[in-house]
């Protein structure tokens, strides 16, 4: 083995935390009680913003084997781990994360392996990872005596030999797979051999590194930026078919931009959703961006700052009011979904002398499940300018709002027109002769019998998974089988390569449902009201749009398809087959949608948009 010579034996337990105050103290004890006592423990202080360091100020002061390192801001879990063994003076190499914990013979059970063979270059225990606990529901298996199934080795039930090797680190890429961060680097330097004993508890809570990083466990990028005060563009694997690399999706949106003298200086406050790097175009039309941002993202998708784009200058939120008042700003704009509510709110109630627009896409059902109506009709009422995404939501909206300022119609999250590309690529069917469609994002509405009828007519489906790839993949294989030939399953694509990916295709499909509400705004629901993000993908890509025919009920999306005729309305599967195979008519389809593609792009609207606010600005000051 190619390994570093060491002459003292024992271990060096490094403790890599991040803001972990309320465990910490049970994983020192743990150590301090192991039946093995020659041990060191390297604390990494990962800059914890909470009380970790005088909760652990007695042990501290009491143990000269207890060492404390301390970052000034959070480097991420690989950068503390190779400080810890920067400094290890012993021979083995063992991890105790501060939230998780040993039991007495965890360190004894290791070193007794790596005393059979100098072959062995790691061990691992077994470990729980729930407790059989009666007052709580749990699964089949808490415990393993190995892996737990669908994870590689946790830090916590793992020693290695000292090697020159280091972990990989945040400013390389960052996953949630420590195999792919560590130990194959060790996996020809020795065996890996099992203690066969449960020596070592993983703890499950909400704020577990790989529950932040991985889109399985309702983690990403935001989630991950959010979490650890990242200001740095990201390269992060969120799942097995999605690498996210901020640093190339967003490399045209950092120049420097000076505002003009004419400049407003616009405060957004809450979130971005899809497509974030829109509001870049703000700052190309020479205004002065401010961000304050909802503290824990709602979704992978909820978007929030410090942004890896643009210049937008971020205000804490711990001391924002006097940063408000310090910048001053000339409109506060409240954005986007649900989760956004109670931010906006509580800064309109604090600022009501401050021009404030509201600009709300998803969605009023769900802000009723949570029990934000209530802010939201208050943020309706007293926004001096609200923001629509269409018509039929301004309409549903006036069922419960008495008065409103000025209004505007703009969906919530069009992508930037540097998307709007002319890589245009040819058309499949040109050489197959059948007819591909393509679903850039979740499949809504479409059945294994729907595809069976489609497969039948040589019509095929491309599926492009979005997000929570995982939590889908049993339904999109339930389909293939259905249609092997037929069903294609692709990796993400990012929006660079939207209009060469996705213009090969013949269409692409909306949200398919059926409308009960009869015309009535009353009986709408969000299915109805809602505008989804892969319609404007579509339209960049000038791919005409399926979706079910609504003609005799009030469906948002069905509206603005109509009303460009750049769609393909279906009765049944039949009726869509046929459709779809009449090449004049899809022709037309494209050309018409081809057309009017920049009109879903949100510098189309920049102009008009700025307009909206200045008018806000002035009539405010009138009103005062």
């Amino acid at each position: 083995m190619n390994m570093e010579k060491h002459e003292i034996d024992g271990f060096s337990v490094i403790m890599p935390t991040y803001n972990q105050s309320e465990y910490i103290r049970r994983a020192i004890l743990s150590l301090l009680r192991q039946s093995y006592g020659q041990w060191e423990l390297i604390i990494v202080d990962d800059g914890c913003t909470d009380d970790t360091k005088e909760n652990i100020e007695d042990y501290l002061e009491k143990y000269s084997n207890i060492v404390y390192l301390r970052n000034k801001e959070n480097k991420g879990m690989g950068y503390t781990i190779n400080q810890g063994l920067a400094v290890a003076k012993y021979n083995y190499i063992a991890y105790l994360p501060s939230d998780d914990f040993f039991y007495v013979n965890h360190l004894i059970d290791l070193k007794e392996i790596f005393e059979q063979s100098s072959d062995v270059v790691l061990v691992y225990s077994g470990m729980k990872y729930d407790l059989d606990d009666t007052a709580a529901s749990h699964p089949l298996k808490y415990e393993t005596l190995g892996l737990r199934e669908g994870y590689s080795l946790q830090l916590v039930q793992t020693a290695h030999r000292k090697t020159n090797d280091k972990w990989l680190e945040r400013q390389e890429w960052v996953t949630d797979n420590l195999y792919r961060m560590f130990w194959q680097k060790l996996m020809d330097k020795g065996a890996f051999v099992p203690t066969g004993s449960i020596s070592a508890l993983w703890t499950d809570h909400p704020n577990q590194r790989h529950k932040i990083i991985s889109e399985k466990y309702g983690g990403g990028v935001n989630h991950y930026r959010s979490f650890y005060k990242v200001n740095d563009p990201i390269k992060i694997q969120v799942s097995d078919y999605k690498f996210t690399d901020e640093e190339e999706i967003y490399k045209n949106f950092r120049r420097k931009i000076i505002p003009s003298k004419d400049s407003l200086k616009i405060l957004v406050v809450g979130e971005l959703a899809f497509n974030p790097d829109r509001i870049y175009a703000l700052e190309e039309a020479g205004h002065q961006l401010y961000g304050l941002w909802i503290e824990k993202p709602t979704y992978c998708s909820t978007t929030v700052g410090h942004l890896p784009f643009g210049n937008v200058i971020d205000i804490p939120y711990e001391d924002y009011k006097n940063k408000i008042k310090e910048i001053k700003p000339d409109i506060i704009y409240g954005l986007l979904n649900f989760g956004a509510i109670s931010l906006a709110y509580e800064v309109r109630k604090n600022f009501p002398e401050i021009p404030f627009v509201w600009h709300f896409k998803e969605s009023a059902f769900h802000a009723i499940r949570e029990g934000k109506w209530k802010e939201l009709v208050y943020l309706y009422s007293h926004a001096d300018g609200n923001i629509f995404i269409n018509e039929e939501v301004k309409s549903w909206f006036e069922q419960f709002i008495p008065k409103m300022g000025l209004t505007y119609i703009l969906d919530g999250d069009l992508p930037k027109k540097d998307y709007f590309k002319n890589d245009f690529s040819r058309l499949i069917s040109e050489s197959d002769h059948e007819i591909h469609t393509v679903v850039p994002g979740r499949i809504v509405g479409i059945t294994p019998e729907h595809v069976q009828v489609l497969s039948q007519q040589n019509i095929h489906i491309h599926v492009y998974t979005e997000n929570y790839h995982d939590h889908k993949m049993g339904y999109l294989y339930h389909l293939k089988n259905r249609a092997p030939r037929h069903i294609h399953l692709h990796p993400h694509c990012i929006p660079e390569n939207w209009v060469k990916e996705f213009s090969k295709y013949d269409a692409g499909w909306l949200h398919c449902f059926d409308s009960h509400n009869n015309g009535n705004v009353l009986n709408a629901n969000w299915n109805d009201l809602n505008i989804p993000a892969r319609l404007t993908t579509l339209a960049m890509a000038g791919l005409p749009m399926i979706q079910k025919n609504n003609s005799e009920h009030l469906v948002a999306m069905q509206n603005i398809v109509r009303q460009k005729n750049v769609g393909v309305f279906f009765k049944d599967m039949n009726d869509l087959c046929y459709q779809l195979k009449d090449r004049h008519y899809m022709s037309v389809l494209r050309e018409n949608m081809m057309k009017q593609r920049y009109e879903f792009s949100f510098d189309y609207y920049v102009p008009e948009l700025i307009s909206f606010f200045k008018e806000i600005v002035e009539y405010n000051k009138i009103k005062r």
